[in-house]
């Protein structure tokens, strides 16, 4: 194994213990959980393979749905974010989305802060979609999804910088 295998399986596993030891028992005010471990799909490699990141994203929804008996909502948000990943990026970053690290250093705030919050945001919204499931909590699917978005995107951008600087 490389040394950067080794660095990311390190920060992958530290993100999914803290998401689920952590963030799962952070309920503010019974509706914010923030979503950390979307920082591992956020900060992912474009020169890694697709397909490789669309597994990582179901062993990392089907473990946090284990943990939280979401029946699945987790491994379908992150596997739709996953699948998406690529034309959020390209959306988000345009030209520079080619290059490795563009979402991290050589871009605007404005591409990265886009980025970031269109991931959380569709994560977020599809999920609270398949918690409901009934067009009746439309306005409440709304409500859940920017308040934990807002808290996720604090949470992951400050993480995202910690690690970025290193």
């Amino acid at each position: 194994m490389t040394r950067e295998s080794i660095r990311n399986i390190f920060f992958y596993t530290i993100i999914l213990v803290s998401q689920l030891l952590i963030f799962n028992h952070f309920n503010l005010f019974d509706i914010i959980t923030p979503s950390v471990y979307l920082t591992i799909f956020i900060l992912y490699k474009i020169s890694y393979s697709n397909t490789s990141l669309i597994f990582l994203g179901f062993i990392t929804g089907l473990i946090i749905d284990l943990a939280m008996q979401t029946y699945g909502c987790h491994t379908f948000a992150t596997i739709t974010i996953c699948y998406l990943r690529e034309r959020i990026e390209k959306y988000s970053f345009g030209v520079n989305a080619n290059l490795p690290s563009a979402m991290i250093k050589g871009t605007k705030m404005i591409n990265r802060f886009t980025f970031f919050m269109l991931i959380i945001f569709i994560h977020s919204s599809i999920y609270y979609s398949l918690v409901f499931f009934n067009t009746e909590f439309i306005g409440k699917i709304i409500y859940y999804s920017l308040l934990n978005s807002i808290v996720t995107f604090i949470i992951v951008w400050v993480l995202s910088q910690l690690i970025s600087n290193n």
